[in-house]
């Protein structure tokens, strides 16, 4: 069994709002909970998510979802909080997630899990190559296997050359990720627990440890601003209409339009300019839906023509 414990207590500054960040939505659906329905997809026990701030606001989102949760009350670090999600959870093996990582995808998840497994590794870590490396911590390699994790700042001049980040999202051997948490230090300019700390306690054991890279560095980057939580969604938004377009629907303009990933629509439907269509919404065969019309939890019957600028189902929600 591979247990799932995902990181969502941090306050999210940057963001700037009353919100923890993990609870703004990417096309229609809060982070967090896109990254928990990635990790049942790739077959995840049930995963349980670790809340601190803001966890009014994020508990009642997480238990509508019928999601496990676990408090770390004072945040100490990443290490503190996987102790603390840990609690109570006997596995083979633990795969750790960040709850502000909202296009990871399921594949990529099993892939971590199955390398470190085929590697016999304790530690597996997804990295990626962004165009800009700056600020992440460096992947450093031995052949095939993982050195160290170097943070930025501790980087010599020939380590910033190195593209290969670090993206926090880690498979762990269950049976020694207590072990290693135990170890972990807080001699550092923050006095917090690292869980990339355990890394080099792994190796020191003799204890191997492996990167796996993710070739698409969206996918596994953190969304930490509203800049990057609008380049989430558009990315998203994209690979809907794409996946849309590609069964035939007709989207002459796809520039302004909106369609959730739990809408359905049918065959020789064309949908018009400035359209939003959010929700459980279903659209029969042979539909035409006009320009800027927004369509909620509506059910269309095939060959319906939907005048512009009509709206279904709207409740006054944003």
């Amino acid at each position: 069994m591979t247990a799932c414990i995902i990181l969502a207590a941090g306050q999210g500054k940057r963001m700037r709002s009353p919100l923890p960040k993990v609870v703004h939505q990417v096309l229609g659906i809060p982070m967090v909970i896109r990254v928990v329905r990635q990790a049942l997809e790739a077959g995840l026990a049930s995963p349980v998510v670790v809340v601190g701030h803001g966890r009014e606001s994020v508990v009642p989102i997480l238990e509508n979802e019928g999601v496990s949760w676990a408090l770390q009350e004072e945040q100490l670090g990443t290490a503190h909080a996987v102790t603390c999600g840990l609690k109570g959870i006997s596995a083979e093996s633990v795969m750790v997630l960040l709850g502000d990582v909202p296009l990871l995808r399921s594949c990529t998840i099993s892939e971590l899990e199955e390398s470190r497994r085929k590697a016999g590794a304790a530690i597996a870590v997804l990295s990626t190559r962004p165009p800009d490396p700056s600020g992440y911590g460096r992947i450093i390699r031995e052949g095939d296997y993982l050195r160290a994790i170097v943070e930025d700042s501790d980087c010599t001049p020939a380590q910033l050359k190195i593209c290969e980040i670090n993206t926090g999202l880690m498979s762990f051997d269950g049976g020694v990720l207590p072990e290693l948490l135990r170890e972990i230090r807080t001699d550092n300019d923050q006095g917090e627990y690292y869980l990339t700390d355990t890394v080099s306690i792994a190796m020191s054991k003799g204890m191997p440890c492996i990167a796996v890279t993710a070739d698409d560095y969206r996918e596994v980057s953190g969304v930490n601003n509203r800049v990057q939580l609008a380049s989430a969604t558009e990315n998203l938004r994209e690979q809907v209409l794409d996946a849309h377009l590609l069964r035939g629907v007709n989207i002459p303009d796809r520039g302004g339009v909106w369609i959730e990933e739990s809408v359905n629509i049918g065959k020789d439907v064309s949908i018009g300019r400035s359209v939003r269509l959010s929700g459980a919404t279903t659209i029969g065969d042979k539909c035409c839906v006009g320009d800027g019309s927004i369509l909620i939890d509506t059910d269309i019957p095939p060959c319906t023509v939907i005048e512009p600028y009509s709206v279904m189902g709207w409740k006054g929600d944003p």
